[in-house]
């Protein structure tokens, strides 16, 4: 987590509140009515108090009706999305919204926990967006099959952490002005006598209008086929958008971040190695002995041509080699001895 002001405003900034299914039909079945309505309604208000986008889903609408209203008047502008399918992840709409308004993490709260709940934290391990389930504001008809859900969750490591945890995870420190309005809302609920009925008849000041996703937005780029996958690289610090500068290309490698993070303690830091003296460099004369030039046979002198007009002098025959000369008279020695046989016979 950030220490600094400015790093836990931009983290906040990239965090919404996804309420999934928070619709009558599916609130009457529980056996703890008023205490899911209770969590519910206090992760809606402290969203509101930090200043956080939320998010509303509603399973097959026209059918089984819409989001509770007395909740839906408690979030600041929010957002509506239509599904079908089981993960709120599926909805049309919601993959391009927070590309939009780059949301990284999701808080996750409502119905039901070993359904939709659960198939929304698979697909948001598939596609690489942290989600953090707030495990008191979520609801569910059988609460045994919530535990072994809930287990599952935190072996896909997804974080699973109560709603008052996240949300002062989330402000750090008594600095942060939005700590005193989010303590006294702690304070509210705490309450002995607090009733959440009356609390939910009460509307806050400020609520704007709902806004959903018109049905015309939903083309077949938004198909579960189709639809491009929202992927987005683990860092050590989650949630955080790289700050851009005009001037200089941004670098976001893991090696750029080791060699710029502060060190965490004193005894992390380290000393400057000295320099070690250079030891003596021997110069070796590994070169082979040079080779004494011998001197050059001169050229042969060229043919003298003889000018233009005179003959040609051509030059006496040379003398035969000693090697012919003997062959020749061998040859005539032979060439005798066969004509004497022949002088004798006549």
């Amino acid at each position: 987590m950030p220490t600094n002001q400015k790093d836990r405003s931009d983290l906040i900034s990239t965090v919404a509140l996804l309420v999934l299914d928070a619709q009558d039909c599916f609130i009457d079945t529980l056996h703890d009515k008023s205490g899911f309505l209770n969590r519910c309604a206090f992760a809606i208000d402290a969203a509101r108090t930090l200043g956080i986008t939320t998010l509303f889903t509603e399973h097959v609408p026209n059918k089984l009706g819409h989001t509770n209203a007395k909740l839906l008047r408690r979030a600041r502008t929010p957002t509506l999305f239509h599904k079908e399918s089981f993960s709120a992840l599926s909805a049309p709409g919601i993959e391009n919204f927070l590309r939009d308004k780059e949301i990284y993490h999701l808080l996750v709260c409502g119905l039901e926990t070993p359904i939709c709940v659960y198939q929304t934290g698979l697909q948001a391990v598939d596609e690489d967006i942290d989600v953090t389930f707030l495990v008191d504001a979520l609801g569910c008809r059988r609460a045994e099959d919530a535990i072994h859900a809930i287990q599952a969750l935190r072996g896909l490591g997804c974080q699973v952490l109560p709603t008052e945890t996240i949300f002062y995870s989330l402000i750090g420190d008594v600095t942060h002005p939005a700590f005193r309005p989010l303590n006294d809302l702690v304070k509210t609920f705490s309450h002995s006598d607090f009733d959440i009925e009356a609390y939910l008849n009460n509307a806050p000041l400020a609520i704007a209008a709902p806004h959903s996703q018109p049905e015309e937005q939903r083309s077949e780029n938004d198909s579960n086929e189709e639809r491009p996958k929202r992927r987005r690289s683990r860092n050590p610090r989650r949630g955080r958008r790289p700050e851009h500068s005009e001037n200089s290309e941004q670098t976001s490698s893991a090696s750029d971040y080791s060699e710029t993070r502060e060190p965490k303690n004193a005894s992390e830091k380290r000393r400057p190695r000295k320099a070690k003296p250079a030891a003596p460099v021997e110069i070796k004369n590994d070169r082979p002995p040079e080779r004494e030039k011998r001197p050059r046979k001169p050229r042969a002198a060229t043919k003298p041509t003889a000018p233009v007009g005179v003959p040609e002098v051509k030059a006496p025959p040379a003398k035969k080699t000693a090697k012919k000369v003997l062959a020749k008279k061998r040859a005539s020695r032979k060439v005798a001895k066969k004509a004497a046989p022949a002088k004798n016979a006549s």
